[in-house]
């Protein structure tokens, strides 16, 4: 659980600090979306194979510890002065190295929770994890210093909330016979049988698919909601005339204000919203997600309608709608591949998983170009289309009777 917190340091760094910072440094964010795609699209290609190589050797917590102390390097050379170019740099290895770390915290799953509680455990998780963003909206973003110098703390921040995961969870597996040079082998050899065997899994495909497209909106949301938020109120605070809980804000400072309280309204109603859905994800996995999709196309809507007219409605739409759909998407996704993938092969599927996670950054680089040329509402109101693609895929799915957690029958 500590783990999922960190994991949420991690991305409260990229929206409350970096984002806006790489804007300040760059200039606009074309290119910061470029690598973003880029880092995301080498982590897809990446965790297959180390999916099914984990599943092999079953040492997934060495793994996880390996790529997160690489993460938590790159995270604090950010905050060298040595410009865009290094900047980028950092940020693409950060978060290739943060992103197959997922894929081996998400193996530990079964290791950690008894069967048929891996959703609540998935949810108590994903909630508390959101304590992470708080951690560093009320430390890191208050604080009378150089930005350059947040990311050194992020990285110390994020260390001691991963360490105890890093330090005493292991892979509770037994690793299959074979030299490593044998397990690399049978990895490819295992991840060619899966992605062959993929089209016969109609169910598993058409979550994959489902899953890529919620989570191209969440991740797009993640990385721009400072940068969002400040654009579409920009006037206001220029003006005047943005008020906040009965107090007018000014400037960048009122923005910065505004910023912040949003995120600790997100940030906790996830927290709620990710424990309640651990015990519904547990009973009807796939009810979750897709609740979930309708909230974030809610969210949408709503924040692009409210967005630099009312800020109470805007928190509305973010704080409930949006809050929803981030912690359910999280917290049934990883339920739904351990009841679809098979027992011993859990690595290799939950490495597909990544994939729909690591790719689903092409969102990133289309709302960096939009938000270039069109502005910031129309950047955030084209990631509609996919949400709607993966609603459509995820009304397909369907889990076998052989694997429906109690009370689940009703979703087949």
């Amino acid at each position: 659980m500590l783990y999922d917190l960190a994991n949420t340091v991690y991305a409260a760094t990229l929206t409350y600090l970096l984002t806006p910072f790489a804007k300040q440094e760059l200039g606009d964010l074309r290119a910061f979306g470029l690598v973003s795609l880029a880092s995301m699209v080498l982590a897809g290609l990446l965790v297959p194979v180390l999916g099914a190589f984990a599943d092999q050797t079953a040492r997934a917590g060495r793994y996880l510890t390996i790529a997160t102390l690489l993460c938590i390097g790159a995270i604090a050379g950010l905050g060298l002065d040595a410009g865009g170019n290094v900047l980028l740099l950092c940020f693409f290895v950060a978060n290739v190295t943060y992103n197959t770390g997922l894929l081996f915290y998400n193996m530990l799953l079964p290791s950690v929770a008894t069967a048929g509680r891996e959703g609540r455990l998935s949810g108590i998780g994903t909630g508390l994890g959101y304590i992470g963003t708080l951690a560093v909206l009320s430390t890191l973003m208050p604080l009378d210093v150089a930005e350059r110098t947040r990311f050194p703390l992020a990285a110390l921040l994020f260390l001691a909330t991963a360490a105890p995961c890093l330090l005493w969870v292991r892979d509770r597996r037994a690793p299959r016979t074979g030299s490593s040079a044998q397990a690399v082998r049978d990895a490819v050899a295992d991840l060619r049988r899966t992605l062959r065997e993929l089209p016969r899994h109609r169910a598993m495909a058409w979550f994959l698919l489902g899953n890529f497209c919620l989570l191209d909106v969440i991740n797009t949301a993640i990385l721009y909601f400072a940068d969002f938020t400040r654009s579409v109120f920009a006037a206001n605070a220029r003006d005047g005339t943005l008020v906040w809980l009965g107090t007018t804000l000014h400037g960048d400072d009122g923005l910065l204000t505004l910023v912040m309280h949003l995120g600790v309204l997100l940030n906790t109603l996830a927290l709620v919203f990710g424990i309640a859905q651990g015990v519904w994800a547990d009973r009807a996995p796939l009810a979750v997600l897709r609740a979930s999709g309708v909230a974030l196309a809610l969210a949408l809507g709503l924040g692009a309608w409210f967005g630099g007219n009312n800020t109470l409605g805007y928190a509305a739409a973010l704080g409930v709608c949006g809050a929803f759909g981030l912690a359910g998407v999280q917290t049934a996704g990883r339920k739904v591949v351990v009841l679809l993938a098979p027992p011993d092969r859990v690595g290799s599927y939950f490495g597909l998983y990544g994939i729909t996670a690591k790719l689903s950054v092409l969102g990133s680089a289309v709302y960096g170009f939009v938000e270039f040329h069109a502005g910031a509402k129309p950047a955030m109101l084209a990631q509609g289309v996919q949400l709607l693609l993966g609603l459509g895929c995820l009304a397909m799915v369907r889990i076998p009777a052989s694997a429906s957690p109690p009370a689940a029958t009703a979703e087949r």
